[in-house]
């Protein structure tokens, strides 16, 4: 059942200041205290847009929901039924929210116009807003979004809050996610959007600042859109313009040139890796030639080889010395990587006894097997030793 809060934020949602009488207040079962007021500037989540924060009473507002149709005001300790208390609402936060909020609309507005394509998902998160259209959008049509998105915002068109009469609704072509029992709210921003949505928004859009899509990815048959405004949009490009700097430092380049700088380090990188595992494969070798057999198989131990130039230690074992070969190298995860290779016997068995014995899994085809143990080396050796010859 209802409460009639009235709803201070529809009417004015500028206020940062307001008193109230608190109707109720009590255990949420998660360690919070849910107040209900008799009038509130704190906007409950919903419609993508997160609840308010900030003070009741000197009582940290932790967050604001509505269930069934009460407006509940979730508190870090507990206020007196009956009191009158002064809120105070996260100003920068909600402004913020406000921002992001008009942003969505006109970004919003603006795919349906140009692409047909309707917001089927809209969510605040901490990082970024995401929305989520229908069709999918290419690079040009998201850059044009954009670009277009932000003559709107430099338009400082009016935001404009409409209640129209049930019979005239039929002359509104807003847009809905769904249909809407009693009152519709409706949200104008001058041609670019019009749609019910019962947030707060700010009054014009010129308060909204710089819009910056940050991302677009596929997203179940259409895109969803990461979006940036005003003081957002600003710490990401001042955070990116530091990066850059200090990038451009290490790299001795231009800020203009770093992809160029970042191309050419790249290479040098991949012709040096080349010649690394050139000469690395070339010492593997001359070591395979000059290892010594001391029981039916031959071990080897060598650090710092990945699984695969394990493999190929152990066939180069093999190929220099025929047998039974083994090699171990222990990698970054702590664990002893191995390879067996026989170029006529099954090892597969000996595998499983392996791995059963030193904590250890892996497998392959007879003449191959790979794997890793947890064991250290003088725990291998015993284990090899102990074969019968």
């Amino acid at each position: 059942m209802g409460t009639g809060t009235q709803r201070l934020y529809e009417s004015a949602p500028y206020l940062k200041q307001f008193n109230a009488s608190v109707l109720s207040c009590q255990a949420d079962g998660a360690g919070r205290f849910a107040a209900v007021l008799d009038r509130t500037a704190f906007y409950p989540e919903g419609g993508g847009q997160p609840g308010d924060t900030g003070l009741l009473g000197g009582v940290r507002v932790l967050d604001t929901r509505e269930k069934d149709g009460e407006i509940r005001h979730l508190l870090a300790a507990p206020l007196e039924k009956g009191a009158w208390v002064t809120g105070v609402l996260d100003w920068r936060r909600r402004f913020s929210n406000m921002q992001r909020h008009t942003a969505e609309h006109i970004l919003s507005g603006l795919a349906r116009r140009l692409y047909g394509a309707e917001n089927v998902g809209f969510h605040m998160g901490r990082e970024a807003t995401t929305m989520d259209f229908s069709v999918p959008l290419s690079a040009e049509e998201t850059a044009r979004l954009e670009l277009l998105a932000n003559r709107a915002a430099a338009q400082d068109l009016p935001v404009e809050i409409l209640y129209p009469a049930r019979e005239e609704l039929a002359g509104f072509a807003y847009r809905s996610k769904k249909e809407i029992a009693g009152q519709v709210r409706l949200v104008r921003i001058g041609e670019v959007d019009l749609c019910a949505c019962c947030g707060v928004h700010a009054a014009r859009t010129g308060e909204v600042g710089l819009i910056k899509i940050v991302s677009a990815q596929r997203y179940k048959g259409g895109v969803r859109i990461g979006m940036l405004c005003g003081e957002q949009a600003l710490d990401d490009y001042r955070r990116k313009q530091e990066e850059n700097a200090k990038i451009s430092a290490l790299l001795s380049a231009k800020p203009g040139e770093l992809a160029a700088a970042a191309e050419r380090l790249k290479e040098e990188n991949r012709s040096l890796r080349l010649q690394y595992d050139g000469l690395l494969l070339a010492s593997l070798r001359r070591k395979a030639a000059s290892a010594g057999r001391s029981g039916p198989v031959l071990v080897c131990f060598e650090d710092g080889l990945s699984p695969d130039l394990c493999r190929q230690y152990c066939l180069m074992l093999l190929e220099a010395h025929g047998g039974t070969a083994a090699a171990f190298s222990p990698g970054a995860d702590g664990r002893m990587n191995y390879a067996l290779a026989s170029a006529d016997a099954d090892l597969r068995e000996l595998s499983k006894r392996m791995n059963a014995a030193l904590a250890g899994r892996g497998g392959g085809k007879p003449g191959l097997v790979q794997g890793s143990l947890e064991a250290g080396r003088e725990e291998i050796e015993a284990f090899f030793s102990a074969l019968p010859a």
